[in-house]
């Protein structure tokens, strides 16, 4: 009931951010609501977008590869990057006993831009650490350490070849 309650004022203060200026009032939405408790997560469509009912979700400050992404490993052989992220998401989300999410901007297509959390566990720091996303740099920069430890470690795709997630999407 709280969560249908949660997604009634979510979607009174997106109607309203988008008919009323909307640098003011994106700020408003963002000092104001966050989703937490059980969520119920629906459908994950890729290493940072997922839904739950009609709320499509974006992983605040990462970039993760496309579903249908391939990498390289060290040996040069491709495997699967972007269901690796998929499925890596999907399981930190199955496994969490709550989500807290808080929402940090609405982009251009709508989606909610948020910060997750399973508990103490920040989803998009244990993706980017695990090699499985990128921090995404132009929008923040709250996940570099995280993207430079995996990379040092040679993680996920830093063990072999891969294109930035930006730069696959343009070339498709």
């Amino acid at each position: 009931m709280v969560f249908y309650q949660i997604i009634y004022l979510i979607t009174i203060a997106l109607s309203f951010i988008f008919t009323n200026d909307a640098i003011a009032q994106n700020q408003f939405l963002t000092e104001r609501f966050s989703i937490s408790g059980k969520v119920s997560i629906t459908h994950i469509s890729d290493g940072d977008s997922l839904r739950s009912g009609g709320l499509r979700i974006r992983l605040f400050g990462i970039d993760a590869p496309e579903k249908n992404q391939q990498c390289t490993d060290a040996n040069g052989a491709e495997w699967a990057c972007g269901m690796a992220a998929q499925k890596t998401l999907e399981t930190l989300v199955a496994n969490a006993p709550y989500l807290q999410c808080d929402l940090i901007d609405v982009d251009r297509y709508r989606r909610l831009v948020m910060q997750c959390f399973d508990g103490k566990t920040d989803l998009g720091a244990a993706l980017v650490r695990a090699g499985l996303a990128l921090a995404y740099r132009q929008y923040s920069s709250i996940y570099n350490a995280d993207e430079d430890s995996a990379k040092t470690a040679k993680l996920g795709m830093w063990a072999g070849a891969f294109t930035a997630p930006w730069a696959w999407r343009r070339s498709q």
